[in-house]
Parts: C-alpha cells; sequence; structure tokens
C-alpha cells in the first residue's frame, strides 16, 4: 500500500518520538550505570579506608608495646589499648563491605587471625615486663614473632587493596566502555534523529510548497471553470439532491429568470414559480435523482420576471464516491425564439403548401394548354407549308419574282414557326421526365452525335471538330445527348463564316471537379448580354445572321440543372466562345 505525504509523516515523526524515548532510557540507564560505578568507587575506597585503619590499629599495637618496653611508663600502652578495643570492629566492617568477595573475606579471616595473635604476643610482653622478667620479654621481642605477624597482616592489608584497586579499575574501565558505547550510540541516534527532523523539515516544506502549487492549480483550474460557466450562454443550475434547494447558477440563468442569483440560491421550485410548474420540476427531478441517467425535457414552460418562456432542458444526477446522488445538474435552452420561429415555419410551409399546390395545378393547366396549343398550330402551320408547296411547284409561273420571294418567306416563317412548337414541346416534356441515371461513356455519346449530325448537316464538313479525351460521368444519356447536340451545332453555325472553323470538344480537371467544354473560334458575342444567353426565347444575333428559336440553350440550362450540375460561357465578339458544363458523380 503506497502512503500518502501525511501518512509518511507521521510515520516519521513517530520514529523521531520513539528515538526520543530510546534516547531518554539509555541517558536513564547511563546514569543509573554512573550512579553504581560512583557507589561502588566509594565502595572500594571505604575498603581501602578500613584496611589501612587496620594496617593503623596494627602499627598503635606494636607502637605501645614498644613505648612501654622502653619507658616502663603504662601511658605509653595507650595505643595498644585503644587498638585492641577497635582493630577488630574495624576487622568486621571491613569483612562486611566486602560480603560479596570471598577471596578477600578470607583475607580478612586471616587478618582477624593474625591481629589476635599479635595482640597476644603483646600482652604476654607487657605481662613479661610488669613481672620484672626482662629476659623473658626479650626472648620474645627477639623471636621477632610479632614483627612478622605485623608483616604479614600488611601483605594481606596489600593484597586486599591491590585487588579492590584492580577491581575499581575494572569497573572504571567497564563503566567507561559502557559510558562510551552509550554515548555513541545516542550521538548516532541523536544524528539520525536530526537528519531524520531535517528531512521532516524539508518534506513537510516541499510538500507545503507543493501544496500551495496544488492550491494556486486549484484555484485557477476552479476560476477557469467558472468563467466556462458564467459564460456558457445557456442556464446552468445545480439543487442539492437532499432537499431540490438551489445551490449555483450561472449568469444565464439570473438573465434568462430576472433575478439575482442571491434571490435563487437556497431557494426551492415552489418558493420561485407556480404550483404546477413548480410540482412538474420536483417530479421530473425526483425522477433524474432514481434513474442516474440524462432526462431529457424538449419543451416545458417557465414564468420569469419577463414573461412566460419555454425551454429545452437536460437534467442529470450528479454521483458522490458512495454512488449516492449529491447534487443535479440542470441545463435549459431558452427556445420560445426557435419555439415562435417554428410555428411560423409551420404556417409559412402551409402557405407554402398551398402555393405548390396551385402552382402544381396551373403548371399541369399550363403544360396541358402548351400541348394543345402547340397540338393545334400544327395544323394550320402544316396547311400553310403544304399549300405554299403547291403553289411554288403548280404556279410558280403565275408569280412574278417578288411574289414567289414573298411566298418563300411565308413558307420559312411557317417551317421556323414548327420547329419553335418543336421546341416548346420538347422544353414542357423535359420538366415531367424523370431521369435515368447510368454510367455513360462521354467519348462514345459525342461521336454518335458528331456522326448523326454530319448526315442531316452539311455544313459539318467544312469544320474542323477536335474530340480529346472525355472522362464518364453519371447521367441521363439521352439527355446528355440532346446538350451535346444543341453545344456542338451552336458550334458549328456561330462558326460557319469563319473561313477555317475550329470546335474543340474537351474536358478539364479543376479541384477534383470534371468540366467538359465546348470551344468555337466563331462570331462570339459580347458578355455584357451574357445574363440573357440561357433565358427562353432569347437571342444575342439576328435572325438574318443566324437562324434558331431561341430555345436550344434554355434547354440546355434546364438538362444540365436538372442533373444539379453548372453550365455557363465565356466569350469574345467576333474571336469565338467557350461553353462548359459539369455534372456532379
Amino acid at each position: 500500500m503506497k502512503l500518502n505525504f501525511y501518512q509518511k509523516l507521521t510515520a516519521l515523526f513517530l520514529i523521531f518520538f520513539v528515538g526520543i524515548g530510546i534516547m531518554g532510557f539509555l541517558a536513564f540507564r547511563n546514569n543509573l550505570a554512573f550512579d553504581k560505578n560512583a557507589k561502588w568507587v566509594e565502595h572500594t575506597q571505604l575498603v581501602l579506608d578500613e584496611s589501612e585503619k587496620i594496617f593503623a590499629l596494627t602499627q598503635s599495637i606494636a607502637n605501645g608495646e614498644r613505648g612501654y618496653i622502653i619507658t616502663g611508663n603504662r601511658e605509653f600502652l595507650q595505643p595498644f589499648i585503644i587498638a585492641r578495643e577497635r582493630i577488630f570492629l574495624q576487622i568486621g566492617t571491613l569483612k562486611s563491605l566486602t560480603a560479596d568477595n570471598p577471596v578477600q573475606q578470607a583475607r580478612i579471616d586471616s587478618i582477624n587471625i593474625y591481629a589476635q595473635k599479635r595482640i597476644d604476643i603483646t600482652t604476654r610482653i607487657i605481662e613479661a615486663v610488669d613481672e620484672k622478667n626482662i629476659s623473658a620479654a626479650d626472648s620474645i621481642i627477639s623471636g621477632k614473632e610479632g614483627k612478622n605477624i605485623s608483616i604479614k597482616i600488611r601483605g594481606f592489608e596489600t593484597a586486599i587493596q591491590t585487588d579492590e584497586n584492580n577491581l575499581l579499575k575494572e569497573r572504571k574501565e567497564a563503566s567507561l566502555m559502557r559510558i562510551e558505547v552509550i554515548n555513541r550510540f545516542l550521538y548516532g541516534l541523536f544524528a539520525s534523529l536530526l537528519v531524520l527532523l531535517t528531512l521532516s523539515y524539508f518534506g513537510f516544506w516541499h510538500n507545503h510548497m507543493r501544496q500551495n502549487k496544488l492550491e494556486g492549480e486549484a484555484r485557477s483550474t476552479n476560476h477557469f471553470l467558472n468563467m466556462i460557466l458564467e459564460n456558457i450562454p445557456n442556464m446552468i443550475f445545480v439543487k442539492d439532491a437532499r432537499d431540490l434547494k438551489f445551490v449555483r447558477f450561472n449568469r444565464a440563468g439570473e438573465k434568462l429568470l430576472g433575478r439575482m442569483r442571491d434571490e435563487l440560491i437556497g431557494k426551492n421550485d415552489f418558493d420561485l414559480f407556480p404550483k404546477e410548474q413548480a410540482q412538474a420540476y420536483i417530479n421530473k427531478d425526483r425522477e433524474v435523482l432514481v434513474k442516474g441517467d440524462v432526462v431529457d425535457i424538449p419543451e416545458e414552460p417557465v414564468t420569469t420576471n419577463d414573461g412566460d418562456k419555454w425551454l429545452h432542458t437536460k437534467k442529470i444526477a450528479i454521483i458522490d464516491e458512495t454512488g449516492k446522488p449529491k447534487y443535479l445538474l440542470g441545463i435549459s435552452e431558452d427556445i420560445t425564439g426557435s419555439r415562435q420561429y417554428v410555428a411560423e415555419i409551420k404556417q409559412l410551409n402551409s402557405e407554402l403548401e398551398k402555393t405548390v399546390n396551385q402552382l402544381t395545378s396551373a403548371n399541369k393547366e399550363m403544360e396541358a394548354f402548351t400541348y394543345s396549343v402547340s397540338h393545334d398550330l400544327r395544323a394550320p402551320l402544316r396547311i400553310i407549308d403544304g399549300f405554299g408547296e403547291i403553289l411554288l411547284k403548280d404556279y410558280s409561273s403565275a408569280f412574278d419574282e417578288e411574289g414567289k420571294i414573298t411566298l418563300a418567306v411565308i413558307m420559312s416563317n411557317a417551317k421556323h414557326m414548327g420547329q419553335l412548337i418543336d421546341d416548346l414541346l420538347n422544353l414542357s416534356r423535359l420538366g415531367r421526365a424523370q431521369l435515368a441515371i447510368k454510367k455513360t461513356d462521354m467519348r462514345e455519346v459525342v461521336e454518335d452525335v458528331l456522326q448523326a449530325m454530319s448526315m442531316m448537316n452539311p455544313e459539318m464538313a467544312k469544320a474542323d471538330i477536335r474530340v480529346h479525351a472525355l472522362r464518364p460521368c453519371v447521367c441521363d444519356v439521352s439527355l446528355i445527348r440532346q446538350v451535346w447536340i444543341n453545344l456542338v451545332s451552336n458550334a458549328v453555325k456561330y462558326s460557319r463564316k469563319r473561313e477555317h472553323p475550329v470546335i474543340d470538344i474537351g474536358w478539364e480537371d479543376k479541384n477534383g471537379q470534371t468540366i467538359y467544354y465546348v470551344k468555337d473560334n466563331g462570331a462570339g458575342f459580347d458578355m455584357k448580354y451574357y445574363k440573357k444567353l440561357f433565358g427562353v426565347f432569347q437571342r444575342l444575333h439576328k435572325i438574318s445572321e443566324f437562324e434558331g428559336t431561341g430555345v436550344g440553350l434554355a434547354l440546355v440550362h434546364r438538362i444540365i440543372t436538372k442533373h444539379n450540375g453548372k453550365i455557363w460561357a465565356e466569350a469574345i465578339e467576333n474571336e469565338g466562345a467557350t461553353f462548359y458544363f459539369t455534372i456532379p458523380d
């Protein structure tokens, strides 16, 4: 398990306090050892002092004996008498001090025996002197028994003192070593604790700086999120899941409801809205908190200080770490205006539908009328043309030249009128026709068109028609064939007055779009009249210069438009024209 900073810091301080406790315990033990050593030193000193006192008392026995022998005065026996009374008490004291040392006890027992002997010898000498038996006293003295005993007592005392001094030295060395070990351990422990404390301080300082940085980042993030929340154009609100009271509103919410957020925070729906609205909001909130999913409310009314409005609201429960709903988040969009627009659009669509139905009906009537008129006009035109042929064939001798010209004009206009009627019918049929779309080889279509036109139009042979590679496309073959027929026939017609008419047919790729073109070096036209180019019955040249009904380019424009394509032209008067068109896939 990975510990966080505070757990690590707690562990370090526990180690620190345990170390302090160990230091205190070891210091206490060290003091006890020191006290114990001091007591042993004191004890050894007592032993040495007591042994010295015994030796001094032994010397007093000898000195009293000697003074009495020399002077005969019993006053000189006083040191002996005192030593005799005290020496065994001193020996007892010394024995009690060395009760834990058997070797010393044996030596003290020996001193006790020899002290008694020394006292006995001195007593015999004193008795001999008292009896005036000088020779007996000299005999005892000359035997040096007393002196030898004193030497032995001194030897035992020296051995006692030597052992005590050695023992004291050993204890001092052991105590000093123990103190040194403990001190070294204490120094090491103190240094470790100091390092630990330093590390703890720097760790705390580092964490404090890191915490400050994180808090600064958190404040920056919160400020950033608050700025986002405040500048979102939709109303955002948050409710406490327990009592469904508002705890947060953004600026858009204040604006939409027409209230300051201080008036909203801590309130519930019943405090702010009519009872029925508030109950509906509360019911939906509880549903959201139970489901835990986003609930979308497409439309709901709300009463504000600025009047009644309509909202599109989404609500979702905000879950805490235990998985229980803690807050309810709501996002509301004011759809009052769009709802009005939808109503207006519906009304406009209804009116448009009526208009379309009326136009459809009118178009049907117009188509029927056009077809009927065109059909009815064909018969008299055929009669005019037929009788004109009869007049020219059977009665040409009855007409002078002017009459023949007049009759030819009548027949020409009748044929022109017939062609015009055919073009109108084709234009009318195009509006009703359905496209038969399929992939088409454009080069094959153009070659078929050129072959058919060359059989009917002798002017085709005079033109240098250059067909380049053409990219296939998806289109209605019969209608696109009509486009090529019109564009190529126009190019031939308007370039026939050139000595060497040249017509280029090809395609180019522009930004991935296929553009077909027909280019000639004929009469061209003035681009200021371009807007009239694709209109019905619109002509840019006199009929006396170039024949035509003015319907062909309108028909081409309608076919390309029906394919969702575009057609346009570029021209220079007396230098030629180029027609372009596209057909999207």
